[in-house]
Formats: C-alpha cells, sequence, structure tokens
C-alpha cells in the first residue's frame, strides 16, 4: 500500500511541477505581450512550453534564454530546408535568393546563440543587440525573394515567419528581466 502511495504522490509531484512550467510560460509571454504589442502570445506559449529547457526556466531570465535556443533551432531547420531546396534544383530566379538565405540563416542561428550567451552573462543590452541582427537578417531573407520576385516557399516561409517571432519575443521577455 506505501508503495502505490509513493507512486501516486510522485505522478502528482510531476503533474503539478508541470503545471507550475506551463503557468510560468503563460504568465511571461502574457507580459511579454502586454510590453510589446508585437508578440504573439499563442506562439510564445507554444514554442517556449514545449522546448525541454523550459522545465528549469521558471522566471524571465530563464525562459529569456529558452526564448534564444528556440530561435537557434528555428534557424537550424531554415537551414536545413534552404539546403534541401538548393539540392532540389529550384528555379533559375529562386537560386540566388536561397544562396543568400543560406548564408543569412547562419548569421540568424549564431545571432540567438550570441543573445542566449550574453542573457546568460547578464549583458542584456548586448542580447538586444544580438536579437535585433536576428531579425534583420531574417528581414533581409524576405527582401532577397522579393528582390527575385519569387515569394518564399514553404516551409521556409512558416521558418522565417517564427525566427521573426522569436526574436520579438526573446527581446520582450529579455525586456522583463529585473
Amino acid at each position: 500500500m506505501t508503495t502505490a502511495l509513493a507512486v501516486v504522490l510522485a505522478a502528482l509531484a510531476l503533474i503539478m511541477g508541470a503545471r507550475t512550467v506551463d503557468a510560468a510560460v503563460a504568465d511571461t509571454c502574457k507580459a511579454a505581450a502586454a510590453s510589446d504589442v508585437r508578440v504573439n502570445v499563442d506562439l510564445c506559449m507554444s514554442k517556449l512550453g514545449s522546448h525541454r529547457g523550459s522545465l528549469e526556466a521558471a522566471d524571465a531570465w530563464g525562459l529569456a534564454k529558452v526564448a534564444s535556443l528556440v530561435g537557434v533551432d528555428n534557424a537550424n531547420l531554415a537551414a536545413a530546408d534552404i539546403k534541401a531546396q538548393e539540392a532540389a534544383d529550384p528555379n533559375v530566379r529562386m537560386k540566388p535568393a536561397l544562396a543568400k538565405c543560406g548564408t543569412l540563416y547562419k548569421d540568424v542561428g549564431m545571432c540567438f546563440a550570441g543573445a542566449h550567451d550574453q542573457i546568460n552573462n547578464h549583458a542584456y543590452p548586448a542580447a538586444k543587440q544580438r536579437l535585433d541582427e536576428a531579425l534583420a537578417q531574417t528581414q533581409l531573407c524576405n527582401a532577397a525573394f522579393a528582390a527575385a520576385g519569387v515569394t518564399l516557399p514553404q516551409p521556409l516561409a512558416l521558418h522565417t515567419v517564427d525566427c521573426i517571432q522569436i526574436a520579438i519575443i526573446a527581446g520582450a521577455i529579455t525586456n522583463l528581466i529585473k
């Protein structure tokens, strides 16, 4: 009987811990949206809540680092998608845009990684600068496709929207750190 009780108590503790993490993510995302109207609360909660690092991140400092890591992951996915599309022999007008975006997304990933390091070191203005750079680099990818007169192919278009939003979210959460 005591073993069964121990198992039930352990399960209850796990569930309560998960709810605490969910509440911390939700509260932080809502506060970020209140401070910056560009923050998509649903995307914030979805991306940060599902990241493995959010289990240890119960405050703005930890969640700002998680948001930066989500940005790294998303930039890496975008770079991989670009590489796959280049290998699929895209049309002539799309090739230069893909090549430009491939380089840009490597930089975007480095910007997010740099922001993570700066947040970790409590250098918040430097972190915000790196997040602004990630946002600008992502927008340059959009511009490369516009200049070529072609639309961003999927799933690159989705990764681009997510990278822009994650840079905004990470910046807004960084601003919440006291």
